[in-house]
């Protein structure tokens, strides 16, 4: 069973995490899920998405912590080429930039990637201080610029005009809470959504209206709901115990 699972042009991406066993991994799998290859994943799995082409994959793992509500978590987030089963590149490695001069950072913790159309540029969360920066990247030149600040999990709208991603509503880690928010890429403005609940996801576009992701219940098991992407409507539950979807569109 998949833990986090994402599938894209007959390519797809399985963490697993068997903690009775003792066992993680990474899976690449065919559109008729058969495992290809197999990857060692280096802590417990967070994140992956895999890039329109089918041939990019990302991965994030906690390496130190276990979640991203408490303040001494670090993150590993790694580039795998899926044609070739290999680790292409670590997100740490990539010259960041912002406003134009090289930023660097020793304590840079990286997640939440996001392919947009042409499977090179992608967004991601990057985190050193107390900051959320927005950056985006290209896996060919390995670099990436700062857009913004307090973006966390974002993900490319099917258009590529927008990004849904989670806001930290609080500065704090006791724990920390987060809204669901809406940035339009053209303005770098946004506007939040009529989810008023705590949505620790990295939320996935249902189509270029409306968006999914998981609301945890008391007991700790997770529901999928989905609202309106314009900040209109209401939530409205799509998968009782299903978490972290993925809507992917038939061949």
């Amino acid at each position: 069973m998949c833990d986090r699972i994402d599938e894209r042009a007959g390519r797809g991406i399985c963490l697993t995490d068997d903690r009775a066993n003792a066992v993680r991994g990474i899976s690449i799998f065919d559109e008729h899920f058969n495992a290809l290859f197999r990857l060692p994943l280096p802590g417990l799995g967070s994140r992956t998405r895999v890039a329109p082409n089918g041939q990019i994959g990302a991965v994030t793992s906690f390496v130190a912590g276990d979640a991203y509500n408490v303040d001494d978590f670090s993150t590993r987030t790694m580039l795998i080429d899926l044609a070739r089963g290999k680790v292409i590149d670590d997100l740490e490695s990539f010259a960041i930039s912002k406003g134009g001069d090289r930023f660097y950072a020793i304590d840079e913790n990286f997640w939440g990637v996001t392919f947009a159309a042409d499977s090179d540029t992608f967004y991601a969360t990057m985190r050193t201080g107390s900051h959320d920066y927005l950056v985006r990247g290209n896996v060919r030149t390995r670099r990436a610029e700062i857009l913004r600040d307090g973006v966390e999990c974002p993900a490319i709208s099917p258009d590529g005009t927008r990004l849904v991603y989670k806001r930290r509503i609080d500065h704090g880690f006791d724990p920390a809470t987060w809204r669901l928010h809406v940035l339009d890429l053209a303005t770098l403005t946004d506007h939040s959504l009529a989810e008023t609940r705590n949505v620790d996801d990295q939320a996935a576009w249902l189509d270029n209206t409306h968006v999914a992701y998981g609301v945890a219940q008391s007991d700790g098991t997770v529901d999928t709901w989905s609202v309106r992407a314009d900040g209109t409507g209401q939530p409205a539950l799509v998968i009782p115990t299903g978490e972290s979807i993925i809507p992917v569109a038939s061949p």
